[in-house]
């Protein structure tokens, strides 16, 4: 049984008490350079996720003997590790352990329910900004290409009176929440790490 663990938003903090004990009782840590180093009191073996998922995958199938935990930001099932692992190894070889993602983190932050959003992804594509802005409330996981400047320039291009929420390095002690109109987002010159928040203004 693999065990595919969320670590929260970032500070280990939120990491849930399950989690946690199931990574100390681990033979192997799996993750990427960030999270691992999270884990500094772990004594068994770390092995650093780098380029094709495909690599993990073959080091699973040649260490079936060992306890092995992949460690994921946020929750794995929300635009995470956990799909792919899944359906790769099989679900009943998975033991996905939730975790506090950076959209309910954000949430919380900003003292807003999380009834009736719709919840979408920027990475590795082009969002159907049509289809995403018509809901009255979007929270977006962002990439590097497709983040809060060009989300706002989608939304007035088409005139909509939106509020954008862009949640920086969430939980960290460098953390920012931002909260303005769509002509203020795309005046900002660079936004870190992020999640976007976007509701109809009023």
């Amino acid at each position: 049984m693999i065990n595919i663990i969320g670590i929260g938003p970032g500070n280990l903090n939120y990491l849930t008490k399950i989690g946690e004990n199931i990574v100390h009782k681990s033979d192997v840590l799996i993750g990427g350079t960030r999270n691992l180093d999270s884990f500094n009191d772990f004594d068994g073996e770390k092995v650093e996720i780098k380029g094709s998922l495909k690599k993990i995958i073959d080091y699973i199938n040649e260490n079936k003997d060992k306890n092995i935990s992949i460690i994921a930001s946020g929750d794995p099932s929300i635009y995470g590790i956990g799909k792919y692992m899944v359906s790769e190894l099989g679900s009943e070889n998975v033991n996905i352990v939730s975790g506090i993602s950076s959209i309910q983190y954000i949430f919380s932050r900003i003292g807003m329910d999380m009834n009736d959003i719709y919840i979408s992804s920027c990475h590795g594509k082009q969002p159907d900004f049509d289809y995403i802005l018509s809901h009255k409330k979007v929270a977006l996981v962002t990439d590097n290409i497709i983040g809060p400047k060009e989300i706002a320039k989608e939304i007035i291009k088409r005139k909509l009176n939106k509020v954008m929420v862009v949640g920086e390095n969430l939980s960290y002690e460098n953390e920012k929440i931002t909260i303005a109109p769509c002509e203020d987002i795309i005046n900002v010159d660079k936004f870190d790490m992020n999640v976007v928040v976007i509701y109809d203004e009023g």
